[in-house]
């Protein structure tokens, strides 16, 4: 078994092992951004062809058969499609950031408790923590 820790060591660990954290958060946030303004990009292509679809249809009437109707309505459901993708992949980057801080919250909680088991730091029930009391 490990050598026992004290709360200053498990302090130091802790410190050490989030040094890096909010330099990675803030490269998750920047792909964000970047993937943000893609799907900007998608909405302004989709709103533009849909304008003009409209345009010709307030100019010309429902009657006549708008030669980029169809075209410009593929256009549309891709940009759509591609905008989707952004989206699911900005979730998945945002779930990637919970995890790295949620990770290293944990293993200072179970430090704390293991030190608390062991009679180094008091019990606090007000202490908080993401682990449940079991």
């Amino acid at each position: 078994m490990a050598l026992a820790e004290d709360a200053a060591s498990v302090l130091e660990e802790f410190v050490q092992n989030v040094a890096n954290l909010p330099a990675e958060i803030a490269h998750l946030l920047e792909e964000i951004q970047a993937k943000d303004r893609v799907v900007q990009d998608c909405r302004s292509t989709a709103a533009s062809r849909d304008a003009s679809i409209q345009k010709f249809y307030k100019t010309n009437g429902a009657r006549q058969a708008n030669p980029k109707d169809e075209a410009y309505s593929k256009d549309i459901l891709a940009s759509y499609d591609k905008a989707q993708i952004y989206q699911d992949e900005k979730i998945g980057l945002s779930d990637r950031a919970a995890l790295l801080l949620d990770r290293q919250i944990k293993r200072l909680d179970l430090k704390i408790r293991d030190l608390q088991n062991e009679g180094a730091i008091a019990i606090d029930p007000q202490l908080p923590s993401l682990l449940n009391n079991n």
